[in-house]
């Protein structure tokens, strides 16, 4: 399969956005409860609880149901009720304070630079594909480290991914044909089915080895072996 350009999910896929909200998330409760939250037996469920979003508040969110912050204290009430904690999130403290640490510990994952160096040699085209909102991801982006040229959020199509709109329009401003633009990711139904039902050459990165494997779709466990995979050709030329 002939690669001539490469979408990317943010979250997760080029930002360790799990490993900032769990900074955060400590940092925040403490600030709310005091220190000795921290050596709650249940704080490893809460926190996981909190950062991977079993009720999915930010699937609601995304598809308009709630607002930014109210996915946020849904998923604090749901992990101070797994920690035994009464009252209310402080507002301040999960809203504006949350976004203020968190965001200082926005970074890209190890494997990421190096292939967007890889991909600059080639010539690739690359961009994001984003289900938030574009000015946001865009900030987060550089704020990683990673300012991108092309960002499409959910506010650009008025549909979030597994939406067909979504990557046909990444495709689109990278100027590329849908079926030679890679898209990464690492949702399953939003990044791996999407893609590929877009129409798009769909690949997952599983850095824990636990996702499930899917015909059409490629897997790797770091996205250092992206350019290794034998069955995609990288090429810049224009036809």
């Amino acid at each position: 399969m002939l690669v001539r350009a490469v979408l990317f999910d943010v979250d997760d896929t080029l930002v360790d956005l799990a490993g900032a909200q769990q900074v955060a998330f400590r940092q925040q409760l403490t600030a709310q409860f005091g220190d000795q939250v921290l050596s709650h037996p249940a704080m490893p469920v809460a926190a996981e609880s909190f950062v991977h979003d079993p009720q999915d508040y930010y699937n609601s969110y995304i598809n308009g149901h709630l607002s930014f912050a109210e996915q946020r204290l849904c998923r604090v009430r749901d992990a101070m009720e797994i920690l035994q904690l009464s009252g209310q999130p402080d507002d301040e403290l999960w809203i504006v304070g949350y976004e203020e640490v968190v965001s200082q510990h926005w970074a890209p994952f190890d494997d990421v630079p190096p292939l967007l160096a890889a991909l600059d040699e080639l010539g690739i085209a690359y961009g994001a594909a984003t289900n938030n909102v574009t000015d946001y991801q865009a900030h987060k982006l550089e704020q990683a480290g990673l300012p991108f040229d092309v960002v499409i959020g959910t506010d650009v199509t008025g549909k979030p991914k597994p939406h067909a709109l979504m990557f046909l329009e990444g495709a689109n401003r990278l100027n590329t044909d849908p079926a030679q633009t890679l898209m990464i990711g690492d949702d399953i139904i939003n990044d791996g089915l999407g893609a590929r039902d877009a129409g798009l050459i769909s690949l997952l990165v599983d850095r824990d080895n636990t996702l499930a494997d899917l015909d059409r779709v490629f897997k790797v466990r770091s996205l250092s072996d992206v350019l290794h995979i034998d069955a995609l050709s990288f090429d810049n030329q224009r036809i």
